[in-house]
């Protein structure tokens, strides 16, 4: 009886303690398509940074850029940094510090949209990044990036991304 218990307890701890060996975990759902009419890209680069005006440079940062593009000339255009340390193979920047401007760049150009003379400049006010490396040349990025205008910071749109982003050479 005693070596029966033992049995038990031992391969409920061995059960209990494995690592996760899966490095295509999704952290927060599933992975999601690039808008409709779209054409999007998910690199990140090593030594860099972005300027005020979001250019990239280089700098002591891992950043991380999203890009959709849309295919009609006249459609809306986002373009998203965020940088860690070079140092981290997992991150979570939080909600405050998306809303402090401390961690991301972005520009939303549509110059057929009414949407700028609706609400004014929209900006990031919120939400969550997750990042978890993969492998030497991929990270797994889970963001939802909540927009207000500049005026009053009142939501106006909600940004979600799932998606394996891969290393890229800066420019």
């Amino acid at each position: 009886m005693k070596i029966k218990t033992a049995v038990f307890f031992l391969c409920v701890i061995l059960f209990s303690c494995s690592k996760d060996n899966n490095p295509n975990v999704i952290l927060n759902g599933t992975l999601t398509n690039c808008p409709i009419n779209a054409t999007c890209t998910y690199n990140y680069y090593e030594g860099a940074d972005f300027t005020g005006y979001n250019q990239l440079v280089r700098g002591n940062y891992r950043v991380f850029a999203y890009n959709s593009l849309d295919q009609n000339s006249c459609g809306p255009n986002t373009l998203l940094y965020f940088k860690i340390s070079l140092s981290n193979n997992y991150f979570d920047i939080s909600s405050s510090q998306i809303a402090k401007g401390q961690l991301t760049a972005y520009i939303d150009n549509c110059p057929c949209c009414m949407y700028f003379t609706q609400v004014g400049y929209a900006k990031p006010i919120g939400g969550e990044i997750k990042g978890k490396k993969t492998d030497a040349n991929h990270w797994l990025i889970n963001a939802a990036i909540i927009f207000g205008n500049t005026s009053n910071n009142a939501p106006v749109d909600t940004l979600i991304v799932n998606q394996y982003y891969t290393l890229t050479k800066l420019p």
